[in-house]
């Protein structure tokens, strides 16, 4: 048991004893959508690669799902410490609908698991969603 525990502590330091260069992530999430007519909660997952090197940008994608609607989303972001931002287009497919192209934004803190307040504008309607999210990193040097 006792190897166990060391080997995970070593594990779960690794990447701050490396120095790593870039890190992807994947997780779920989960948010609810307020501002449609009933507010509903949708659930999802996102993906996400930081490069390390200078200054801490990345990108993310995911996909939301809720009842009635589909989201595909690919934001830019940037983040300091534990909080950021993220921005970019979404996609929207509303049942009997066709695609619709809208805009959101993301403040988010987290480490392997965060907050998010997201606000999201797709075809004149407004939506904020707070949510929760986990991801999983994978560090890697190059």
């Amino acid at each position: 048991m006792k190897r166990l525990i060391y080997s995970l502590i070593l594990l779960v330091s690794l990447p701050f004893a490396t120095r790593a260069q870039g890190a992807f992530s994947f997780g779920p999430t989960l948010h609810l959508n307020i501002g449609e007519k009933p507010s509903r909660l949708s659930f999802g997952t996102e993906a996400a690669y930081w490069n390390l090197q200078k200054f801490p940008a990345g990108i993310n994608m995911g996909m939301d799902f809720q009842k009635g609607a589909r989201r595909f989303y690919l934001e830019g972001q940037v983040g300091i410490g534990l909080a950021g931002l993220a921005f970019g287009p979404v996609f929207e497919k509303k049942k009997d609908d066709v695609i619709r192209l809208g805009f959101q934004t993301n403040l988010w803190a987290n480490y392997f698991a965060g907050v998010n307040l997201r606000w999201r504008r797709v075809n004149d309607q407004k939506t904020f969603a707070p949510g929760i999210y986990a991801k999983n990193p994978f560090w890697y040097l190059c």
